[in-house]
């Protein structure tokens, strides 16, 4: 019985392991899965991010351009911007998307704006007397190109870029300085147009660069820590200087969650499956295996060991006293119902059985534990005693078993049939030779007492 509860348990122990093995591989396989996805996520979303980064460049150099068509006009005829100022500018206005103002600064003193409205005080501005400006100013006159200032905070609200457009009188060769025209360009019109919280919505972005200084600028728009986790930047170049745009995942926000949830854990769904019916199907065969190899080791009438499983049990110890230097012995007792032909003739096989059944269950009960007792067919019991007893201990041993059979009446439905039981026994002793001489010289004990009562 212990060696069957083993087996079990070492069944449940390898099936418990293997459920930890496919668990352990189901959920590798599972996050290499969601790495994957969030992967082919990020890849969609830099495209978005791409196709963003590409409006805004176009759209701010779209707008520049137009202003330096007010360069070259300034370049070729200073005298005829100054007199038709409202004109050109309302033209220049008209044909750019985002710009906000226009200024015209001959030697970097601001002479004309437009729109006037809410830009008269900028009329008579030195830009030498405001350095910060100034060194924008300074800045485009060196490079001999447009510069992109800012962003800055406008006074009347919201923020721009300035894009300084230097003038000089001698092109190509850009050496007699005339001054500079201002476009200011409403940036936060220009994000909005985009929509770029909503196209990128569960993301945080982040510009920097400012006043072109690409990645080594100040972050103007977003939070600076949006660089340090960005799993995607791109770079917005202008004609001189750059900004970089950079998108990270939000903290609080999963991107999986995007993904529908039978696509995102469809292999837990199929794992954790093919778990359970992996297990389930070790789990069957092993009740099968245990079914038959109980069929073929214990008696199905009364669920005691057969004489297969009885035999091969009597031969190990036999075999391990054989062996030993100072062997501890055991003993057998052979057990055999009395009358029992008589109870089967009078009261038919059915009740018969049922004696058998209850007279296994007594014996068992009545030995130890660790001792086995078995059907060996029809009416005979062996039972195996592994420890060595005295002769004393032994007589006790068999009356408690006599007892325990003849005790009460077998019950059969409303029959009380009194039972009782014939025992020989047998010690194991250095001189025998096989199990079979043990079991015959308990067998022929047992014949003995059953013919003397």
């Amino acid at each position: 019985m212990r060696d069957i509860l083993f087996r079990k348990w070492t069944v449940i122990g390898f099936l418990v392991l293997l459920a930890c093995i496919l668990v352990v591989l189901v959920e590798f396989i599972f996050q290499r899965h969601q790495e994957v996805m969030r992967q082919e996520i990020q890849s969609r979303t830099t495209e978005e991010l791409s196709i963003i980064r590409f409006k805004l460049e176009a759209t701010v150099l779209a707008d520049i351009y137009v202003a330096k068509s007010l360069s070259t006009l300034t370049t070729v005829n200073a005298s005829t911007v100054a007199e038709s100022w409202e004109k050109v500018s309302q033209r220049i206005m008209d044909q750019g998307k985002y710009i906000r103002s226009l200024a015209l600064a001959p030697n970097d003193i601001i002479e004309y704006v437009y729109p006037l409205e809410g830009n008269r005080k900028a009329l008579g501005l030195d830009f030498r007397t405001i350095p910060e400006q100034w060194a924008t100013v300074q800045r485009a006159h060196e490079l001999k190109e447009i510069f992109i200032a800012g962003p800055v905070d406008l006074v009347q609200g919201g923020s721009a870029i300035v894009a300084r457009c230097p003038v000089f009188l001698d092109p190509p060769y850009n050496q007699f300085y005339w001054g500079v025209i201002s476009v200011v360009i409403d940036i936060d019109s220009l994000f909005k147009s985009l929509a770029v919280d909503d196209v990128l919505r569960g993301y945080n972005i982040a510009i920097r660069g400012k006043d072109s200084a690409g990645e080594q600028g100040d972050v103007f728009w977003g939070q600076p820590d949006v660089f340090e986790h960005a799993f995607a930047k791109e770079t917005i170049y202008f004609p001189y200087g750059s900004w970089s745009i950079a998108i990270a995942e939000r903290d609080n926000i999963n991107i999986l969650d995007q993904v529908p949830w039978f696509q995102a854990h469809i292999v837990r769904v199929i794992g954790y499956l093919l778990l359970v019916f992996l297990i389930a199907s070790f789990w069957v065969i092993y009740r099968l295996y245990d079914k038959s190899n109980r069929l073929s080791l214990y008696d199905e009438l009364t669920h005691l060991p057969n004489r297969r499983y009885f035999m091969n049990e009597l031969n190990r110890y036999f075999e391990r006293e054989k062996k030993a230097r100072q062997p501890t012995g055991f003993a057998l007792l052979c057990i055999d119902v009395n009358k029992f032909k008589t109870i089967n003739d009078n009261y038919g096989h059915i009740v018969g059985d049922q004696v058998l059944v209850e007279c296994a269950r007594r014996i068992e009960n009545a030995i130890r534990d660790n001792d086995c007792a078995a059907r060996i067919g029809g009416d005979e019991f062996l039972v195996l005693l592994k420890g060595g007893e005295k002769e004393e201990d032994l007589r006790k041993i068999m009356e408690r078993v006599r007892h325990a059979v003849r005790v009460t009446p077998v019950i059969c439905e409303e029959l009380a049939i009194p039972v009782g039981i014939s025992i020989g026994y047998t010690c194991y002793r250095p001189e025998m030779k096989s199990v079979n001489e043990m079991i015959n010289h308990a067998d022929n004990e047992m014949y003995d007492e059953k013919y003397a009562s």
